[in-house]
């Protein structure tokens, strides 16, 4: 089954961002209603709650210098390396990244924002040789990652901080305390961004044509929230 808009005006389409892109790679009509129609809103589940629970403990933890809460102390560590790490800290809102089509650096709601990213908290180091520091932190499964995400992040860092030379983006897996990592070189973004534009430039088509087919997948049974598709739940 495929997706056509009946709207003389074609679907706005929000700016890109890596989950984006992965849920239309998994499903395009699942992007499309999820994401440009939000017409299947997920209730928040336990492990969600969770999940931003830490977040936003850690946060204030990072701003303010305090101690995690109690029941999350066995976090401390990977904080204290991040205090460790030289540099400017940007968290929160502050992490939070846009860039134009021509890749140029803009405000996170600008009207011209393509490719949104946000870190949970980054060191901004740009002194010579410039590198910074970002980190997601995970409160899932170490075996559920994708380093797209954190490509993504270095190279948008790099358009922003022009003074930096290498970004290295880490996944913490706090409940696994695990760490993966990727290092974004500034002279090898180039080949980074030959390989990740194509991805867009295959939804921005989609777009075009208005055409979002359904594609069966392995979250069809249990993981997809668009109830009336042909495939949901088998």
């Amino acid at each position: 089954m495929e997706i056509t808009s009946s709207s003389p005006t074609k679907p706005k389409i929000p700016a890109h961002t890596y989950s984006r892109l992965k849920n239309f790679e998994i499903c395009p009509r699942r992007y499309y209603e999820c994401d440009v129609k939000k017409a299947w809103p997920e209730p928040p589940s336990e492990q969600l709650q969770w999940g931003d629970a830490v977040h936003k403990a850690i946060a204030t933890a990072l701003k303010t210098g305090t101690a995690l809460p109690l029941h999350m102390r066995g976090y401390q560590p990977w904080l204290d390396k991040v205090h460790r790490t030289a540099g400017n800290m940007l968290v929160e809102d502050q992490a939070k990244l846009a860039i134009t089509r021509n890749l140029e650096p803009c405000g996170w709601m600008a009207q011209a924002a393509w490719l949104r990213c946000v870190a949970d908290v980054v060191k901004i180091d740009e002194s010579h040789p410039g590198t910074a520091l970002a980190v997601d932190w995970k409160t899932g499964k170490s075996s559920n990652q994708d380093p797209v995400q954190l490509i993504v992040i270095g190279l948008v860092l790099l358009i922003h901080f022009p003074k930096l030379l290498r970004v290295r983006a880490d996944f913490i897996f706090l409940q696994d305390d695990a760490q993966t990592s990727v290092v974004i070189d500034r002279d090898e973004a180039r080949d980074q961004w030959l390989e990740l534009l194509p991805r867009l430039d295959a939804l921005e088509r989609a777009a075009e044509t208005e055409t979002f087919p359904a594609v069966p997948n392995r979250f069809c049974r249990s993981w997809c929230p668009v109830r009336d598709c042909l495939h949901h739940g088998k």
